[in-house]
């Protein structure tokens, strides 16, 4: 059983990650969680104190209940999957604090996430929580761009840089995904200035992913980011796969932090895996 969280503000970007996440994960047994983090900060404590202020949030809490219950409702006929079961979630935290909260309490294996970074207030604040998870969570994440419609996957994309291992439990977690939903993965081992001493992927990759269809290509002298773009305008990618730490691919391949310029960079769906 693998326990999904599904982040969602109602928005048409949030709705289409989930669509996404339940095509997506169609042939795997799936507990899926919907979560939606009430603001409350336009309350203040005295606001509550008031007999009448206190009515009208409770009368909001409620109409969020119903709405989340609602595309609770809609996600699970949409779904139709016997391997797929449904629970709704309603936090009151802030949102990292509530996410973090349900990823501990829940199990979970995999958080969904849509991203839309332009098109108006309320989704540019969705998707700066988004980078935020990216950033602050550990938990591995797809994030969906609101652009993309499912369509089974077919490649994968995986740029590593010089400090990401292939021996790693996050390298293995990417690969095993690949697998599992036969996408042919390009490996890029990405060296920014010349590479040092010795490494061994390939014979690493030979004897423990065999059964994966992958590519393997080491550039050298290159910036990250003109890699991956390059390299995505010469072949048909479907899924980006990242391997995010400390001073990471992600900072580098989004170098540029502006809401705007990474919505422009984000046109695939992502894999996130966090060492």
């Amino acid at each position: 059983m693998k326990n999904v969280l599904i982040l969602t503000d109602f928005s048409p970007c949030s709705r289409n990650a989930a669509q996404y996440a339940i095509n997506f994960l169609k042939n795997e047994t799936c507990s899926f969680y919907v979560l939606h983090v009430h603001k409350s900060g336009t309350f203040t404590m005295d606001d509550l104190m008031s007999s009448a202020t206190a009515n009208v949030y409770e009368s909001i809490l409620k109409a969020e209940k119903q709405r989340l219950q609602t595309f609770k409702d809609e996600l699970e006929q949409s779904s139709q999957n016997e391997k797929h079961q449904f629970d709704s979630i309603l936090d009151y935290n802030s949102f990292i604090e509530a996410t973090h909260k349900i990823i501990e309490e829940k199990n979970i294996d995999l958080l969904v996430a849509g991203y839309n970074g332009v098109s108006n207030a309320a989704e540019i604040l969705f998707g700066s929580h988004t980078l935020s998870i990216i950033r602050r969570i550990n938990c591995t994440t797809l994030i969906i761009p609101s652009a993309i419609k499912f369509q089974s996957p077919t490649s994968m994309l995986l740029p590593l840089d010089a400090k990401d291992a292939v021996q790693s439990e996050a390298f293995a977690t990417i690969l095993n995904t690949a697998k599992l939903h036969h996408m042919q993965t390009h490996i890029l081992r990405v060296y920014e200035k010349e590479m040092t001493g010795d490494r061994y992927d390939e014979s690493y990759l030979i004897k423990h992913f065999k059964e994966v269809n992958y590519s393997y290509h080491v550039i050298q002298n290159v910036p990250l980011e003109h890699v991956k773009t390059c390299y995505m305008q010469l072949h048909s990618i479907d899924m980006i796969g990242l391997i995010v730490q400390k001073e990471s691919v992600f900072e580098r391949l989004f170098k540029h932090s502006s809401t705007t310029e990474i919505s422009k960079a984000l046109k695939k769906p992502l894999l996130v895996v966090h060492v």
